[in-house]
């Protein structure tokens, strides 16, 4: 039941990145980097206002 809920929260996040306009690559690749260096900031998914 856990796989299911990671895809689950993997496909959230992709279809959220394309409803705010954003590139699903560049969230991973931000979240990646974020993982392995501390000094690089975590991406959000929560827009700015």
């Amino acid at each position: 039941m856990e796989r299911f809920q990671d895809t689950a929260n993997l496909l959230t996040v992709i279809q959220t990145c394309r409803c705010q306009g954003g590139s699903v690559i560049d969230f991973f690749d931000q979240a990646i980097k974020a993982m392995v260096n501390p000094a690089v900031q975590t991406p959000s998914l929560i827009p700015l206002v």
